[in-house]
């Protein structure tokens, strides 16, 4: 074979460098070695380092570092050169766009800076500002927000003003992630007033820039980075970093405002200045810019060339292989990566291909479900739920064309999948780590000490919904957490839970069961129609923001505000509850008593089906009204999921407690109808039975823990700005957060309160309401109020679900017949037959029996006393027989 000059020289050089870096290792693992010889961990450990980073492209070595350490740090010397070890790890994975590695490479140096108290090192520099700035990327903001604030407060007491300027910065730049602008632009102030370093303002004018962009005032935004980019006269290692994020920016302000051409030279002039200044790093930010570039190939209707860039950033992110295919089980959680599929199915959409538009769908929504697993706190997870909503609403809208297409049942079970990845992620979590918390028991240390955090948490959360000057405890809670988040890593993995497939969701549900899932998307709502564990149909409504608001009209109006509307215009509710159910129940077929499962979204998780109106004609006998109810035996879930995995563990127990407020606490009149309601079911169930003074929250956890069937007749409402459910024991509130997991827990819980199935609507997630709480802790069923309420209804009603509980009916059972039997009754007045004063009470959960004793009949005790007093008769006339025997004997 001929070789060309060009291609000799090309050997001779590869040749050459392959001897260079292989005298090189030998040369450095001798002295490696002589160093491990001498003890001498400190320049052992620096020898390392420096070869690192002299060679980026080894990341292995660094990487194995700790593992070949042969001993731990034991002086002051030794702990800061294995802190830069942790923080050169953190800093070199992020180089190489893997960000994961990277927080938990500073998590672990901010956590051995903590133990050992290293004040050598500087810790802001080198940890805690990556942190930050690593949360900020991931998209975990709570966590983010902490870290600079801390920042900002280690560095007032050093008074480095350019420093706290560009915390500020970067605290500008999480807070407009989370859509707090008012926040972003504050910080930004405070950083201008502060800052004295060029380059550092040149940095606040890039996130203005950005917080600009994303408030869609793009002509100021595009003056302020043209006037920074004219600013910078010399383009070093540090400015062309501040450079490259400024013309980002302008990229994708031209990409907005559909300027293509100019937003690819800006992006291409960011690429030059990583390639020049950065080569081998900065690979998140370079396989950003080519997926952008990719980005404008798509919307110029340049399919292939915008898949080509794609399927580079791909690559650079180590996803796809040299062939351009997408290894799935390198998928991780990355924004970027969640960014580059969604594009990479937009382009196949334009293309035609269906197939494809699905499966890269499907990659970004796992790189999502990736994500979540790293998140801490709720509410960050909860967000991350939203904002995926989106994508599973194409993705689901891919599936349905598909299967109308192809008439493939594959496609329907797609459905499910993806539906469920969007339901109740969040309480399947915390379903999942109740468990294992019940499972470790008290065994494992750290999980006791991660227990006793969430106490002190739900503590000062408790104090400052009560206490008047809130902050401190606000500062409290925000540490905790924080700390709580380093504890609990060995945990996240497993209690961060996974969908099941279709397959092994269908196979698990009862027998018998007809469910209807629902999916609320931006433009459409699908529903999904499960019968004979089979995915048989699924329908799609179209117009989703007018249903919302017809829901939202319709609850408001009939339910949320009291009865009035429903009692002055009966026919208007009629025609409105007729309409819903008809829109709702369009495409599904009822059979006569079946058992119905409702999985609602958005705010169809405020209504109850069983009041809705069956058949389209008038008639002003409100008893006589087609309800729902009258068809099916309705229950509800969260999701699927959370059903069939929150079993509960305690289904031999029999036993009943009661906790009953039969008094007001601000006059201390009776409560008549509480008081009916506690006497009806004492006459019914065999229990534990607490009262007024009583009830508290250490009696109530004694309840939680010891009865299967836990009832709960008191008030309940929606405290503080963030309406946290509350259940009022009189002296003392018990809010949502404060249920935490415990050994044991009942098989039912019953809230004989109104709205205690009512909370704020988390969307993708549900009503995040006391009922909810309940299940989190791994209660399988709850039933609860949506609504306030009648209290003669009410406790009628409750009465009667006892009846049928202790016959040995099932808990959702029970209540439909129950409230047959309020129906089926004479009542004071037609009017009492609306569905307001009967249909508020709803079972979220399993449908099972439950298993309660009965009370002793009063006819047991009637015949048990009058046998007692024959007895005590006949042994008064045997002991005056044996008296007068003996004085007879005497005498």
């Amino acid at each position: 074979m001929f070789l060309s000059p060009l291609r000799i020289c090309a050997l001779i050089c590869l040749l050459f460098c392959g001897v260079y870096v292989y005298a090189q290792n030998a040369q450095t693992i001798k002295q490696l070695n002589d160093l491990k010889q001498k003890n001498n961990l400190t320049e052992w450990l620096y020898v390392r380092i420096d070869y690192a980073n002299a060679h980026p492209q080894q990341n292995a070595f660094l990487r194995n570092t700790q593992k070949e350490a042969w001993r731990q740090p034991a002086n002051a010397a030794e702990q800061v050169a294995w802190l830069t070890l942790l923080s050169s790890e953190g800093y070199n994975e992020l180089q190489a766009g893997d960000i994961l590695s990277s927080i938990n490479y500073y998590e672990d140096a901010y956590t051995y800076f903590r133990k050992y108290k290293v004040t050598q090192f500087d810790v802001v520099e080198y940890v805690l500002k990556p942190l930050g700035n690593n949360y900020t990327r991931l998209g975990d903001y709570e966590r983010a927000v902490f870290i600079q604030q801390k920042l900002i407060s280690i560095l007032n007491t050093v008074d480095d003003a350019d420093n706290i300027a560009s915390i500020y910065s970067n605290m500008a730049i999480t807070y407009y992630n989370m859509g707090r602008y008012d926040d972003a632009e504050t910080a930004i102030d405070k950083g201008n007033r502060l800052v004295k370093n060029p380059q550092v303002r040149f940095s606040l004018n890039n996130t203005l820039a950005d917080i600009l962009l994303q408030r869609d005032e793009l002509k100021q935004a595009e003056t302020l980075l043209n006037k920074n980019i004219s600013s910078q006269k010399k383009v070093d290692k540090e400015t062309a970093y501040w450079l490259m994020g400024s013309y980002t920016t302008l990229g994708n302000i031209h990409t907005k405002t559909n300027q293509l051409n100019n937003a690819r030279q800006d992006f291409n002039t960011a690429l030059r200045l990583i390639d020049t200044w950065y080569p081998g790093d900065r690979l998140r930010e370079k396989a950003n810019l080519t997926a952008q570039l990719g980005k404008i190939e798509r919307l110029q209707h340049q399919p292939q060339q915008a898949l080509a860039l794609f399927n580079t950033a791909l690559q650079i992110l180590r996803i796809n292989n040299g062939q351009n295919q997408t290894q799935v089980k390198n998928i991780y959680g990355e924004n970027k990566l969640v960014e580059v599929f969604h594009e990479k199915a937009l382009t196949y959409q334009q293309l035609k291909q269906d197939e494809p538009t699905l499966e890269n769908m499907r990659y970004a929504l796992l790189a999502t479900d990736k994500i979540r697993k790293e998140f801490a706190d709720n509410k960050t997870k909860q967000r991350l739920q939203q904002e995926g909503k989106e994508l599973a609403e194409e993705a689901i809208g891919v599936a349905y064309s598909l299967y109308h297409k192809t008439g493939n049942s594959k496609y329907l079970n797609l459905i499910l999948e993806i539906t469920e990845q969007t339901k109740a992620r969040t309480l399947a979590d915390q379903i999942q780590k109740t468990n294992q918390q019940l499972i470790s028991g008290k065994k494992d240390t750290s999980l006791r000490k991660k227990l006793d955090m969430e106490r002190a948490i739900a503590y000062n959360q408790r104090m400052l919904m009560t206490e008047k000057d809130g902050i401190i405890y606000q500062k409290k809670i925000d540490a905790l957490k924080f700390d709580l988040s380093l504890l609990d890593k060995k945990y996240r993995e497993q209690s961060a839970s996974s969908v099941l497939s279709a397959q092994a969701i269908l196979s698990a549900l009862p027998d018998g069961l007809h469910v209807l899932e629902f999916f609320f998307g931006a433009h459409s709502v699908f529903v999904i129609d499960v019968k004979h564990k089979s995915v048989v149909n699924v329908s799609r409504i179209d117009s989703a923001e007018q249903l919302r608001q017809q829901l939202t009209r319709f609850i408001n109006t009939y339910y949320r505000n009291g009865p009035d509307a429903m009692l002055n215009a009966p026919k208007a509710f009629y025609q409105a509850s007729n309409t819903i159910y008809s829109a709702l129940f369009k495409n599904t077929v009822l059979q006569k008593d079946e058992r119905l499962c409702i999985v609602p979204d958005d705010v169809l998780g405020y209504l109850s089906f069983d009041g809705l109106i069956t058949g389209g004609k008038y008639s002003p006998a409100t008893s006589q009204w087609p309800f729902l109810i009258r068809n099916v035996t309705t229950t509800y879930a969260f999701s699927l999921n959370t059903l069939i995995k929150n079993k509960g563990n305690n289904q031999a127990r029999t036993s009943f407690s009661g906790l009953f407020i039969t008094h007001n606490k601000a006059n201390d009149k009776p409560i008549i109808a509480v008081k009916k309601e506690s006497e009806a079911i004492k006459g019914l169930v065999k229990g534990d039975y607490v009262y007024d003074n009583e009830v508290n929250t250490k009696s109530f956890f004694n309840a939680f823990e010891n009865a299967s069937v836990l009832h709960i007749s008191t008030h309940a409402y929606l405290s503080g700005a963030n309406k946290e459910p509350t259940l009022d024991f009189g002296r003392e509130q018990l809010f949502l957060f404060e249920l935490l997991s415990r050994q044991h827990q009942p098989n039912l819980v019953v809230l004989s309160a109104c709205r205690t199935g009512d909370g704020l609507l988390a969307k993708g997630e549900g009503i995040i309401s006391l009922s909810r709480g309940f299940s989190a802790i791994g209660t399988p069923a709850t039933i609860a109020g949506l609504w306030n309420v009648n209290d003669d209804a009410i406790a009628q009603i409750t009465a009667d679900i006892y009846k049928g509980l202790v016959a040995g009916e099932s808990s959702g059972t029970a209540l439909h017949k129950a409230k047959l039997n309020w129906l089926s009754a004479n009542q004071t007045s037609d009017a009492m037959y609306l569905p307001y004063y009967w249909d508020s009470l709803i079972l979220m959960g399993a449908d099972t029996p439950v298993h309660l004793q009965a009370a002793p009949s009063p006819l047991w005790l009637y015949t048990f006393i009058s046998e007692l007093g024959l007895l005590m008769l006949a042994f008064a006339f045997w002991k005056i027989r044996k008296r007068k025997s003996q004085q007879f004997t005497q005498g």
